[in-house]
């Protein structure tokens, strides 16, 4: 039997990158205005779920995301990075200059910055659908 969650509110699933180099720190990733998360193990995080914080995807025995649309980049700097570096890591985390053909990742790496995390999470109310060929019992939370 296969499990679906659903979060309920728009742009409650979103996908985490942090970068850092000495004292500057990068976050960015992608948001998506709708997504669910598939697992074939039944999720056991209800009780212990908190809305407000979610849970990493990675936390969720079997966990995957299987469905996503309107997913929108997004990119967070700590104020120790100047508007000029800003704007040169914002091209290329939009890939907006043709100066770089790497994956941003990548150009980030090559630039001196370390990937500290990379993670996806789920967040908010969630529904959570048992998937049957001949039934759909929702629970939601």
């Amino acid at each position: 039997m296969q499990y679906q969650i659903i979060p309920l509110e728009i742009g409650s699933l979103v996908e985490r990158y942090i970068f850092q180099q000495k004292n500057k720190e990068i976050k960015c990733g992608k948001v998506w205005k709708l997504g669910s998360v598939l697992t074939s193990i039944k999720p056991n995080f209800i009780d212990d779920y908190d809305p407000n914080l979610g849970i990493c995807i990675e936390n969720i025995p079997g966990g995957q995301i299987s469905q996503t649309y309107g997913g929108e980049k997004v990119i967070y700097f700590s104020e120790t990075i100047d508007h000029e570096e800003q704007d040169e890591l914002t091209d290329i985390f939009y890939q907006s200059s043709k100066k770089y053909a790497k994956n941003f990742s990548d150009v980030f790496h090559d630039l001196g910055w370390k990937q500290v995390s990379f993670n996806t999470y789920i967040f908010g109310e969630l529904e959570i659908k048992e998937l049957r060929e001949s039934s759909h019992p929702n629970k939601h939370i």
